[in-house]
């Protein structure tokens, strides 16, 4: 058996491990958190550059604007609705080219839609319907 004095050392050095170790996640955590708010903030500026391979042409065309037709023709791509929840890695995987190539042509169409479109660059803002109490009415209860 171990003696009181030893039992208190080892749970205070389990402890210091256990607080490093939650230091060590918090830390981790907050880069996760950083690099997720650049990321999102360089989305909604239309940077396309943030197009991954994990994006599929239905989420980039959601998020930067361009109808999906414009991004299939641009990767010669006929019969579009057999693809639309395929990645772009798994169509550069159809077509045997890099991903990155691929990335790159969708990026470029992106571009070009938006010299062509360039009311586009700026999504305009919908206006946010305030919100007005109920009026009260003598007599009648609201719930």
């Amino acid at each position: 058996m171990l003696s009181e004095r030893a039992r208190v050392g080892l749970l205070c050095l389990l402890l210091l491990l256990m607080l490093g170790t939650l230091a060590f996640t918090a830390v981790d955590t907050l880069q996760a958190v950083r690099s997720f708010q650049q990321q999102y903030s360089a989305v909604k500026a239309g940077d396309v550059n943030t197009i991954h391979p994990w994006m599929t042409i239905h989420v980039v065309s959601d998020v930067y604007h361009v109808p999906e037709d414009y991004l299939y023709g641009s990767l010669h791509i006929g019969s579009a609705g057999l693809l639309r929840h395929v990645t772009l890695d798994g169509i550069a995987h159809r077509q045997r080219q890099p991903v990155g190539v691929v990335i790159h042509t969708i990026q470029h169409a992106i571009l070009a839609y938006r010299k062509k479109h360039p009311h586009f660059l700026t999504p305009t803002p919908t206006p946010k319907a305030e919100m007005k109490p109920p009026r009260a009415t003598p007599g009648r209860t609201y719930y």
